[in-house]
């Protein structure tokens, strides 16, 4: 365990030179270098060092907190210690704070003291009533007797007249100090100055050793882990030994702090055949520390977790459901009910809400985790908005389509299909899409490995134009059969008024049946469609050049018996 005989604690500067931002959590590293005296010659040992850390932010997890560094030092232990501020943040704000604290207290005194002159005020109406009675007994048998008497309600009238003069200067004090603590209270309202957050310290025990062996120094937040010197005392260690000086020793204390994280978006910009992809973060922090932009900062996918374990099974019982027995007679629930047992229904009912199912934690991949470092820095306030770090612009080649559905919309949209030739995988995120200078829309992408396609939609082309239309519909009945028939056929064209060849996908649809008694039969396509599904699926690739137009031609027979009416087919 740690030694109780540590010397004065040493305060650490250790500002973030790192951050590590995971999708959930970042985390913190600080380096700082701390002086330790080591003992002369052959002087007495000197005794535990202890450095602290503070100023951390409460949100930290204390099982993260991991200490290493190099010089010639020995870790003892490493401790998380709590630290909190009731005051506020700011010197005029405590003030205010302390003011209304002592108008609280002596609003508190005056109270007490009008609960003593209501106590006097009671006690002189006591003696007034037993002094009245005495005094008329004596009034009967003493001759001068009433002299005494004035004398005496003078003197009461004196005393309950006092009483009520302090009594009238009490209420007007409580009056004044409580218009006094409701101007603070405006006043600190109208401030609003923060509280000082609570803060965490890292406590880290050390060991000067000036012959330690040149090892880098690693603890984790556990009191009995030890650790050894680095390469950072030198050549001068033994000199500093011999002569009694301090000696330099570089720690390096990270942590996780849960209140952070970050997500991928993209813009992505079409310029003829050309799409620029910008990715960026977007980084967000609640962690109470701002974290500066000298800090080197880096973006991974890896999930760290509190509890990483493997998810396991659990037998998986197999049985027959039971039926449950018939209701019992009509004595037999007060037969239970004396022997103290319970309903089988309810016993049964209790057993099934028993059942419970674990679910296997998440566990720490960092074998499969990217990390992604951007090339231009940027500060992070702990502001818990979004800021945005753009991590790499990516230009690729596009081809580019039309799609058309003309059955739900007479509408052309434009694609730009690109694929992924850089050697990064694309994360999944919002992109924002430009055509042109123009914003077309907006979409998500999932994840992109390379040498995978992504496809990007561009929005509405206003200069292809579309129609479909039902050129021929006839119903009868078949020669020879009961049955029903009706007959269609639809033609679409699409006429491109661009200064430049395109290329058009055209999807439709046929019906298809889902009972025995509906036939669908003759299906006849001009040109014959590029592709066909089981679904009814239909899709036609039309190479257009300027100001040409394409037609599509398809027709079929659906056949049903006579009295009944389709459903899930409209023209």
């Amino acid at each position: 365990m740690v030694p109780d005989d540590l010397s004065q604690p040493v305060r650490l500067d250790a500002p973030i030179t790192g951050i590590v931002v995971h999708p959930r959590g970042a985390r913190i590293i600080r380096r700082g270098l701390v002086r330790l005296p080591v003992p002369a010659g052959d002087g007495p040992a000197v005794a535990g060092v202890r450095v602290e850390l503070d100023g951390l932010p409460w949100e930290l997890a204390p099982d993260s907190v991991r200490v290493g560094g190099r010089g010639p030092a020995r870790v003892l232990g490493v401790d998380v210690v709590a630290r909190t501020h009731p005051d506020p943040a700011d010197t005029a704000s405590a003030d205010l704070a302390a003011r209304r604290r002592a108008l609280v207290a002596e609003l508190s005194a005056v109270a007490d003291k009008d609960d003593a002159e209501q106590a006097r005020r009671g006690f002189l109406d006591v003696a007034a009533r037993t002094g009245a009675a005495a005094l008329a007994r004596s009034w009967a048998s003493t001759t001068g007797a009433g002299e005494g008497l004035a004398a005496a309600e003078d003197l009461l009238a004196a005393r309950i007249g006092e009483v009520h003069a302090r009594r009238r200067a009490l209420a007007e004090r409580r009056a004044e100090l409580e218009r006094h603590i409701a101007a603070l209270d405006r006043t600190i309202e109208a401030r609003q100055a923060p509280r000082t957050p609570d803060t965490r310290t890292v406590v880290v025990d050390l060991d000067a050793d000036a012959t330690a062996d040149a090892d880098a120094i690693v603890a984790d937040t556990v009191a009995d882990t030890d650790g050894e010197a680095g390469p950072g005392a030198g050549p001068g260690a033994d000199t500093a030994a011999a002569e009694g000086i301090e000696v330099e020793v570089e720690l390096e204390v990270s942590y996780l702090v849960p209140t952070a994280g970050w997500r991928a978006g993209y813009d992505a910009r079409l310029d003829g055949e050309r799409v620029t992809l910008t990715w960026f973060a977007l980084i967000a922090q609640r962690s109470g520390e701002d974290w500066p932009a000298t800090a080197d900062l880096v973006l991974s996918t890896a999930r760290p977790a509190a509890h990483a374990e493997l998810p396991e099974l659990t037998p998986q019982f197999v049985d027959l459901r039971q039926l449950p027995p018939p209701p019992p007679p009509a004595a037999a629930p007060a037969v239970m009910a004396t022997a103290g047992a319970m309903p089988l229904g309810r016993g049964r009912a209790k057993a099934k809400g028993v059942k419970v199912a674990r679910a296997g934690e998440p566990e720490i991949d960092f074998a499969g985790a990217a990390t992604y470092r951007p090339p231009r820095r940027a500060a992070v306030p702990a502001d818990g908005g979004r800021h945005r770090v753009t991590v790499a612009v990516i230009e690729f080649d596009a081809a580019l389509d039309h799609l058309t559905v003309p059955r739900t919309s007479p509408d052309a949209y434009l694609r730009a299909t690109v694929t992924n030739t850089s050697p990064h995988t694309l994360l999944p995120g919002k992109v924002s899409i430009f055509h042109g200078g123009d914003f077309a829309g907006s979409g998500t992408i999932g994840m992109v490995p390379p040498g995978a396609e992504v496809e990007l939609h561009l929005g509405v082309d206003h200069r292809v134009r579309v129609e479909r239309e039902l050129v021929r519909r006839a119903t009868g009945r078949r020669v020879g059969g009961s049955n029903r028939r009706v007959e269609a056929a639809y033609r679409v064209e699409v006429t491109n008024h661009t200064p430049r060849p395109i290329q058009t996908v055209v999807r439709d649809q046929i019906p298809v049946s889902r009972h025995e008694s509906v036939t669908v039969r003759d299906f006849q396509a001009r040109p014959e469609p590029d592709e066909r599904t089981d679904v009814g699926l239909l899709s036609w690739t039309l190479e257009l050049g300027p100001g040409a137009t394409g037609r599509v031609e398809f027709s079929f027979r659906l056949e049903h018996p006579r009295g009944t009416e389709l459903t899930g087919w409209r023209d």
